[in-house]
């Protein structure tokens, strides 16, 4: 007798479940392309505190909102940006100034060290890229040391609890792929988080596909075993290379919010928690709250 296949489908509301205050998350994405939005809003519906974010490597709204909704202690990331909109994400310069956010400072090739690290069940690895730099010195547990009579930065491992990862698609059994009309590659830092995870991998998809679509294109896909939650337009106001371009009128209105808060003025930024997280209570009241017409303008039309 043959044993069914275990389905790997989860939801929204069930994934967050899973988090706990203190907790080390870790986020896919790059810059605009693919943040897990739709599992960022319901962290901060949840309210949940100190997390420590292992985002990017070159993190943008999804770190920037966590931080302004008073998720976040700690951030392991390159970078918090926003790109052409603001080269310092907001909230996350205002919080950081303050000391109310402890950053783990890094370049990208550091962060993808520490991940290997992690993957590979080893407490550290040298690495010479940031020797001479005043990185030592901004990141005290990147110790420069002397191996061999070579200097190396000693870049201790991070593991994630759990990681939250947002693709085009991905089939019931946890088989994540990117779709045939990327734009600006396969894949960002998806592996590297789920390696070094030493929990749940979990996904949220555009679509949820065959699973002989997967068996017909293997050259699609990205990673095996996660747990996987539909949520379409599930990156937005990020994009999802293939599918949708950034919204990047969104991330302006955001932007300028966020931007009050070093002037003392709360209000902007707490409305558009307001309107896009409290009062569109979960996924599909976000989308509401977006708005269907928006959301087509931004749409990539398969060739």
């Amino acid at each position: 007798m043959t044993k069914a296949r275990q389905d790997r489908t989860i939801d929204i509301a069930a994934a967050v479940e899973q988090v706990a205050d203190g907790m080390t998350v870790g986020l896919s994405g790059f810059s605009y392309q693919n943040p897990p939005m739709a599992i960022v809003r319901q962290i901060i519906r949840r309210g949940l505190r100190d997390l420590t974010l292992v985002s990017g490597p070159t993190a943008g709204i999804e770190t920037d909102l966590l931080i302004g909704a008073g998720c976040v202690r700690r951030v392991v990331a390159a970078g918090v940006a926003l790109e052409r909109i603001a080269g310092i994400a907001p909230a996350f310069r205002y919080h950081a100034e303050r000391g109310d956010v402890e950053v783990w400072e890094c370049d990208e090739c550091i962060w993808y060290v520490a991940l290997k690290a992690g993957a590979w069940g080893v407490p550290y690895l040298l690495w010479r890229g940031g020797v001479g730099t005043s990185l030592p010195e901004l990141n005290t547990e990147l110790e420069e040391v002397e191996e061999n009579g070579g200097r190396y930065l000693r870049v201790p491992a991070i593991r994630p609890d759990i990681v939250f990862l947002h693709a085009a698609e991905a089939d019931p059994f946890g088989n994540v792929r990117a779709c045939r009309q990327a734009y600006l590659g396969r894949s960002f830092a998806e592996r590297a988080l789920a390696e070094a995870c030493n929990g749940a991998v979990i996904c949220t998809v555009e679509s949820i596909v065959a699973n002989e679509r997967v068996v017909a294109e293997p050259e699609w896909t990205l990673l095996h075993g996660a747990l996987v939650a539909q949520a379409p337009w599930g990156a937005h106001p990020g994009g999802v290379s293939g599918r949708y371009v950034p919204d990047l009128e969104h991330i302006r209105a955001y932007a300028r919010a966020a931007t009050e808060l070093r002037t003392g003025n709360d209000g902007p930024y707490r409305r558009y928690l307001e309107a896009f997280i409290h009062e569109a209570t979960d996924h599909d009241g976000y989308l509401r709250a977006v708005g269907d017409h928006e959301l087509r303008s931004l749409r990539i039309e398969a060739a």
